[in-house]
């Protein structure tokens, strides 16, 4: 595993890179020693990036997602619990949820509507959600990355939640 991982990351832009190594982290392929000593083998170009990699993505489009936020400075926080039955992919700032989804986990009818009614009980707590697809960041990322961009722009991520149990 490590020396397909090690070959892939000297090939693969810094992004590609950390998707194929939070992916084998989070399945618990890659331990964080033998990440230590993959890291250390590799150029520091490379390996200064690569030091942010995290366990805890659920897929690639949500390491993709974060990173591309965590380039241009925005807080963002991974697998937030902001609910006790409700945890999200990323926090944007204070009240904005971004969700990376894939028909593989959320085609099914059952998931379908858990995944509504997560996003109805965040909605009514002042939270702000987003779904991206596995296309809209992939595929058709240019055009999804302007479209948050804009939303980025309007601070509507700094908003303040409700307060609750007042007046």
């Amino acid at each position: 595993m490590i020396r397909t991982l090690d070959h892939a990351v000297r090939c693969q832009s810094t992004v590609n890179a950390a998707i194929l190594i939070e992916s084998a982290l989070n399945r618990r392929c890659l331990s964080t020693k033998d990440l230590d000593r993959l890291l250390a083998g590799l150029p520091q170009r490379k390996r200064h990036p690569l030091a942010r990699v995290r366990a805890d993505a659920q897929s690639g489009t949500e390491t993709a997602v974060r990173w591309w936020l965590e380039e241009r400075r925005v807080r963002v926080r991974s697998q937030a619990q902001l609910l006790p039955d409700v945890r999200v992919d990323l926090l944007i700032g204070t009240n904005w949820v971004i969700e990376c989804d894939s028909r593989r986990f959320h085609d099914d009818p059952t998931q379908y509507r858990e995944d509504r009614r997560r996003d109805l009980a965040l909605s009514s707590r002042g939270y702000r959600v987003t779904r991206l697809t596995w296309e809209q960041v992939f595929l058709d990322w240019p055009r999804t990355s302007a479209m948050l961009v804009e939303m980025l722009r309007r601070r509507d991520h700094r908003r303040l939640l409700p307060v609750r149990g007042v007046g």
